[in-house]
């Protein structure tokens, strides 16, 4: 750590978050071409085909498992921290969302002291994760339809569905606040090279930012 700019995100971490969003793009779009005709003729040309689509979506599909299978297997200690920040939910957290709609819309407001996550990502980390877990399991029961009972397979398509439309809500609002909202543009740098500004980090994670000054 130095006076200006402290580590946030190992390298395990962001090539899990970036392989993950990687993967989950070309999922989107290709599952848009299988399942929603309108859009299918639309998109289909992009991929070269609906043939090629759905081979590519299976593709991803592997990436999408694997990916963070790595990153877990490298770094399980920093999944374990992330883990258990995560579902840390207190009362800073609630304090957080209730004045998270003014901070949304760019109005200036005091953050109560937060962990590394605030109460926002905590819950995007939560719902994200639940809604991918469903997708890739509702996902292999739909490839691999022949091993499983009738009424599992069933039940996959409107899991899938459901679960699709929930994390890509998460997934938009995700890059927004992180990419585009003003003042968190500096969370995005910490995704990208992995540092982030100490000051930045004394206002956004002030909880954090003491743990990490004193270690």
């Amino acid at each position: 750590m130095d006076k200006e700019r402290i580590v946030r995100f190992s390298g395990s971490a962001r090539f899990a978050h970036w392989g993950h969003t990687v993967t989950f793009l070309v999922l989107l779009f290709t599952g848009l071409i299988l399942f929603t005709p309108a859009l299918g003729n639309v998109l289909a040309p992009i991929f070269g085909g609906h043939v090629n689509a759905s081979l590519i979506h299976k593709i991803m599909a592997v990436g999408f498992t694997v990916i963070p299978l790595i990153a877990l297997a490298i770094n399980f200690k920093g999944f374990i921290e992330w883990w258990k920040d995560v579902f840390s939910f207190g009362t800073n957290d609630i304090k957080f969302l209730m004045k998270f709609p003014l901070e949304f819309f760019g109005f200036k407001v005091e953050i109560p002291p937060q962990t590394k996550f605030n109460g926002g990502e905590k819950m995007n980390s939560v719902i994200t994760t639940t809604s991918c877990v469903f997708l890739a399991l509702s996902g292999y029961v739909m490839w691999f339809k022949a091993a499983f009972p009738p009424v599992l397979v069933q039940w996959a398509y409107p899991i899938h569905g459901i679960c699709m439309i929930l994390a890509t809500c998460m997934v938009c609002m995700h890059a927004y606040l992180g990419s585009f909202h003003p003042g968190s543009g500096e969370s995005f740098w910490g995704m990208w090279n992995g540092t982030v500004r100490s000051d930045w980090a004394a206002h956004h994670h002030a909880k954090w930012y003491e743990k990490v000054s004193k270690s």
